[in-house]
């Protein structure tokens, strides 16, 4: 089934000529439409989530040539889910990291403004290196030479934007048009996630690595949550949430990898599962949650900069930014809670309450800087701003909350 993915990203290759002679919203929208049917064929949830996220950016926006690189980011982040789910070879979710980086940074450039240009190098520089690290730690580490894998834990601390290496997330979102923004957490963030989840998988490294890469976790949100406090503008808000949330995600992985599998397995609503499928769980909600959200959120604004305020104010993205908060019951707070139930799941009571507390420290933590963005997104002058992207994003975020246990009983 890859080769369909292929055929499509052939497709996207020969179309672009036709870019120069009409917007390329079109062809965005063409893709998207293409990858929602591919992704329902292929039974890929996450890819019809994705596709419709870049179905509404595509709408919205006139994007000029820059829709074809909103369908390629589109396409690499589908590509990655899938080698994930089908158990495809890692090197296709390589591919796939590739593709959504040049994607990404012509959309973080599209502004052409100078800032513009800035945050797109930035972002190019250190996901460059990110991913240098990450495909020498996974070649070393599948060669024989498992401690390799600890530069594939520090590949992925710059890819996601781990503290110490976030100074680039906050320039990158900050100075950024609002699309590249959108398309950085929307694609960018969660194509990496289930990039380290097939790594996850597939790859056997000491369990040492998995401790380090939790106390950097632990750090690393607490680092994110301090300093958006100090935050004053929604683009800079977006990007310390963006490193707290990936810090959550990295520390789900980092616990399994280092204490493996508990002698009775986690009870999710009722059902008994695997503290590595728990782990993936909160990965995958993680990057959805924060990736809807931070799409609406930056996909209503109409300023060439992110940081700049919004000249509008929108009532849907309160939705959005509640969910990041982790407001129950939308889809932010279940891989908060699931965290927790994972951190529980392991029989040292010491160490699972500190982690509990930490988690629980670092949610109150965030709650400030997140009242803050839904006053700066409530009360701009101007009248409502909601659009296809807002709508369609808070409402996923709303019924993805609410009806995520039924699904999961369903579907087990």
């Amino acid at each position: 089934m890859i080769d369909l993915i292929a055929y499509l990203v052939l497709a996207l290759s020969l179309a672009a000529p036709a870019a120069l002679k009409i917007d390329g919203r079109y062809i965005a929208v063409v893709a998207s439409l293409a990858l929602l049917i591919l992704s329902a064929f292929l039974k890929l949830p996450i890819g019809v989530v994705v596709s419709l996220i870049a179905l509404s950016l595509s709408i919205d926006w006139r994007l000029g040539t820059f829709g074809l690189a909103l369908a390629f980011s589109a396409v690499a982040t589908v590509l990655a889910a899938y080698v994930y789910y089908a158990a495809q070879p890692v090197v296709y979710g390589l591919i796939a990291l590739a593709l959504v980086t040049a994607a990404v940074y012509g959309l973080l450039a599209m502004g052409r403004a100078r800032e513009n240009v800035e945050g797109a190098a930035k972002y190019l520089v250190f996901s460059g290196v990110g991913k240098v690290l990450i495909v020498l730690g996974y070649v070393l580490g599948v060669s024989g030479l498992p401690q390799g894998l600890y530069i594939t834990i520090l590949g992925f601390m710059f890819e996601l934007g781990i503290a110490p290496f976030h100074a680039w997330v906050v320039d990158a979102y900050a100075l950024s048009s609002p699309r590249g923004a959108a398309a950085l957490a929307a694609f960018s963030k969660v194509t990496a996630l289930f990039v380290l989840l097939s790594i996850f998988r597939s790859a056997s490294a000491p369990r040492e690595v998995g401790l380090i890469a939790l106390i950097v976790a632990l750090v690393s949100m607490l680092v994110a949550n301090v300093a958006g406090l100090t935050a004053k503008t929604l683009g800079r808000i977006m990007a310390y949430s963006s490193i707290a949330h990936m810090s959550y995600a990295l520390a789900a992985v980092a616990l399994v990898w280092w204490l493996g599998e508990p002698a009775n397995s986690p009870n999710l609503f009722g059902v008994r599962v695997s503290a590595a499928d728990l782990a993936v769980l909160v990965v995958v909600l993680e990057a959805l949650a924060s990736g809807l959200a931070k799409a609406g959120v930056f996909g209503y604004l109409s300023t060439y900069l992110s940081d700049l305020s919004p000249p509008r104010r929108s009532v849907l993205n309160v939705l959005n930014v509640l969910s990041l908060l982790g407001l129950p019951p939308l889809l932010g707070f279940w891989p908060k809670l699931f965290l927790v139930l994972l951190i529980l799941a392991y029989p040292q009571p010491w160490l699972a309450a500190f982690l509990v507390a930490w988690v629980v420290l670092n949610s109150a933590l965030a709650t400030p800087y997140y009242l803050r963005a839904i006053r700066i997104i409530a009360e701009a002058p101007g009248p409502l701003a909601d659009n296809v992207t807002s709508s369609y994003t808070a409402l996923a975020t709303t019924a993805l909350g609410l009806v995520l246990p039924l699904v999961w009983l369903t579907l087990l």
